[in-house]
């Protein structure tokens, strides 16, 4: 008995406690206890307290679940906040009209200059405020938004730099290298304040393709205005561009090896890296390296290229030149899906069938000529060189039959040369020339026959003891 009434006191206190209320009187009514922090008897603990919903919970602005899906036109104009679409085109439209201007030339490069810094500070502002809706987690959204506008407007599609530059040579190459450098404070701005991972790679591409989008237009428009200042003296020498054009594509392939090779073994551009502020951070860097991917090959053709064309018609069928950038371009954006295609166990395939078609493009383009024939040539060797790295560093089997071929067709188009050369050079010898050739292969055959007549000798003795030598009694 006196068991069983220990055993119940020792239950109590782990379920109930006096009430305080009662004083003295001692009271024995229990009271369920839901507080878990530390009592008298040392059980249980408190819960941590509530949370009240975060600033960025309540204003993610659609990088979750939509706030208000019931909320209307007015919910989705807060959403999706056309506001600062409006503004871009408002501003875009302004330096058309800025740049209409001065591809007339009636208005002086200072006033050109001067809209030009306002764009500038427009941009800084947008660079501010996305970059403190992102800090602030005011809106996600909204943040990303503004610098995906700040990276278009880097890509110059208003085309002002080049109208710049056809009024003042001078203005025009330090307005180009001015914003150069205020966009990479832009982009390192963003980088250090977002708190992004920062890869070398990732962010020289941009920086290189946009420096060729400023300045490439520029060194055509003034290598062609150099030849017509030439006047007379390079009458006979009119401008041909067709070197210049094709470099400057190789220029464009090249600045994208440092993102290419640093992928080639992995990229994880189809991962998900998270970020607390931009959900991840490969978001960030498909804007950086996709805009500036395509607006590179645009601006090259609608702007270096246009001018190019005005002072040489044959530019425009010089469609070998795109071969550089497409090669590179390629194995670039292999890298945005590198992890797809080897999880389809496709890779060599891939490849195989990607750099067939380069060739087949620099073969189909290759037009004759004394300029234009080597850079077609070029063309090929670089495909060749594609296939030879990835037979290097990929072990792919397809490009090393590929490339086997065209060894054995070449070493069989060696020899064909070569007895075609022999032929021609017979063929022109006088008969005084062949008697002496003749005369001197009859005496090689004399002294090659009298040799194995002497061989079949020996081994006829050996084989008969005839010649075998005596042995000792």
């Amino acid at each position: 008995m006196n068991s069983e009434k220990r055993a119940k006191t020792s239950e109590e206190p782990m379920i109930t406690h006096a009430n305080p209320s009662h004083g003295d009187q001692g009271s024995s009514e229990p009271v369920v206890s839901t507080d878990l922090a530390p009592a008298a008897n040392g059980n249980g603990r408190r819960p941590p307290p509530s949370v009240p919903p975060t600033r960025r919970s309540r204003q993610q602005g659609g990088d979750g679940e939509a706030a208000g899906t019931n909320g209307g036109l007015s919910q989705w104009f807060i959403d999706a906040n056309p506001l600062y679409l409006i503004s871009v085109l408002l501003m875009f439209l302004g330096l058309l009209l800025v740049s209409g201007e001065a591809n007339t030339k009636q208005v002086g490069v200072e006033t050109v200059a001067l809209f030009f810094g306002i764009q500038n500070i427009y941009e800084m502002l947008m660079v501010a405020m996305g970059i403190y809706l992102l800090r602030s987690s005011t809106n996600l959204r909204h943040g990303k938004i503004l610098l995906l506008f700040v990276l278009i407007f880097m890509a110059d599609l208003t085309f002002y730099q080049v109208r710049i530059s056809a009024l003042s040579a001078g203005w025009g190459q330090m307005v180009s290298l001015l914003y150069l450098l205020s966009g990479a404070v832009k982009l390192g701005l963003a980088v250090h304040l977002l708190r992004i991972t920062p890869y070398w790679d990732r962010l020289l591409f941009p920086m290189g393709a946009f420096a060729l989008i400023y300045f490439a237009p520029q060194y055509v428009y003034h290598s062609m205005d150099a030849v017509g200042r030439a006047g007379a003296s390079a009458a006979g020498v009119p401008f041909s561009g067709v070197t210049e054009i094709y470099m400057i594509w190789v220029l464009a392939a090249l600045i994208q090896l440092p993102f290419i090779v640093a992928t080639w073994r992995r990229s994880n551009l189809e991962d998900s890296t998270p970020h607390a502020l931009l959900g991840t951070e490969q978001s960030f860097y498909w804007a950086l390296l996709l805009v500036p991917f395509v607006a590179l090959p645009f601006q090259l053709v609608k702007n270096m290229m246009a001018d190019a064309m005005a002072a040489n018609r044959a530019i425009a069928d010089m469609t070998f030149v795109y071969v550089p950038y497409l090669l590179a371009g390629l194995f670039f954006v292999q890298a945005f899906i590198q992890k797809t295609i080897r999880q389809q166990g496709c890779q060599n395939g891939f490849d195989f069938v990607m750099l067939m078609g380069v060739v087949g493009f620099a073969w189909v383009t290759w037009q004759p000529g004394e300029i234009m024939a080597p850079l077609g040539k070029a063309n090929l060797l670089l495909a060749l060189a594609g296939h030879i790295a990835v037979v290097i560093t990929r072990q792919n089997l397809y490009s090393a039959g590929f490339l086997t071929m065209i060894v054995t067709w070449q070493f069989f188009g060696w020899i064909k040369a070569g007895m075609l050369r022999a032929a021609g050079f017979l063929s022109e010898l006088s008969s005084l020339a062949w008697a002496g050739i003749l005369m001197t292969g009859s005496f090689i055959f004399l002294g090659l026959g009298f040799l194995l007549s002497l061989k079949s000798g020996r081994q006829g003795a050996l084989a008969t003891g005839a010649g075998s030598p005596v042995q000792p009694s």
